[in-house]
Formats: structure tokens, sequence, C-alpha cells
């Protein structure tokens, strides 16, 4: 059972033996859930968004081309699923209220043995000053090491456009974290 690969989990769990979704998906899940949290800032948002997108993906299964990448194909889902959120977010509230009080609500799991508190604060507070869009590229290439190519697939955009964004991101994010702590204190 563990040693399926994943298309053949695929046709398990499309012919009707539903215990192997845990399996397909195990590798993922604690992925989806750090880049969703990091994403909206608040853990059980974060819990909710992923939910929804298993059940997508569980009910949008049979429609997976198995000669795609499965990877690209679930993270594709949960960044959907993750934008219909934001939207809806936005919609309802303050988006950049909501975001203030966002660091005193997210998981400290182990980030916090790696990151001070106060740096981790500023971090995400580096964060929410990014674009969704810029976000996400950032979030899916250096958090969690997909490639341009993966990264432009689970975004339906063109790679350029992935680099581009990218390359913005990491900008902003040096020249701020720059200004909060200046060139000594960064590499000291």
């Amino acid at each position: 059972m563990w040693m399926k690969k994943e298309n053949e989990l695929v046709e398990e769990i499309l012919e009707g033996n539903q215990e192997f979704f845990e399996v397909l998906l195990r590798p993922y899940r604690k992925g989806f859930l750090n880049m969703v949290c990091r994403m909206t800032g608040d853990l059980e948002e974060a819990k909710e968004i992923c939910q929804e997108a298993l059940i997508r993906i569980y009910r949008h299964l049979h429609t997976f081309n198995t000669e795609k990448s499965f990877k690209s194909w679930v993270y594709r889902i949960v960044v959907n699923s993750t934008y219909d959120f934001l939207r809806e977010k936005k919609k309802h509230q303050g988006l950049i209220k909501r975001q203030r009080h966002a660091t005193t609500r997210i998981n400290h799991g182990p980030e916090k043995r790696y990151l001070d508190k106060e740096i981790k604060q500023k971090i995400e507070g580096i964060l929410r000053a990014l674009s969704p869009k810029e976000k996400m590229i950032f979030l899916l290439r250096d958090e969690e090491g997909m490639t341009v190519r993966e990264t432009a697939g689970i975004l339906g955009c063109s790679a350029s456009s992935v680099r581009t964004h990218l390359s913005r991101a990491r900008r902003k994010i040096r020249d701020r974290f720059k200004e909060g702590y200046g060139p000594r204190e960064v590499i000291g």
C-alpha cells in the first residue's frame, strides 16, 4: 500500500478504495497548511482553506491527467482555494486590518526554533506587504521548493511572469528587511 505510485493510488481511489486518499495526499498536507498559513496569517483560516481544497481535490480527482504532475495539480487546487478565500474575505472585511493581528495567531511550529520572535514578525510583516501573486510565487518557489515551471503551471501563468514576480518579491523583501535592520544587522 505504501509503495504504490501516485497514479496507481488515483486509480485505486477512483475504483472506490477511498482509504488510499489519505495515503495519496499525506506527503503534501503539511506543505499545504504551511503555505496557506503564510498566505493568510491565520492558522484556523488556513485549516479551513486546506479542508476545502482537499474536498475539491477529491471531487475532481477524476479530471486529473495522469500524464501530468500530481504535485502541481494538487498545489494548483490549493492555490486557487486560497485565492478564492482571500477574494471572499476582502469582500466582507478589511483585509489589511485583519492581517495586522495575524502575527499573534500564526502557528508557532518549527519556525520558532529557527527565528527569534522579532525577525519572524518582521518577515511576516514584509510578506503582508507583497501582492497576493508575489507572495504566492515567493512561497511556492522559496518555501515549497517548486521550480519556475511547476510554479507557472500551478498559477496558470508563464515562466517569465513567475521570474518577474519572484524577482520583484525578493527585491521588496530585501529592501524592507534592510530598512528595518540595516546592512550590518542583516549580515552580522
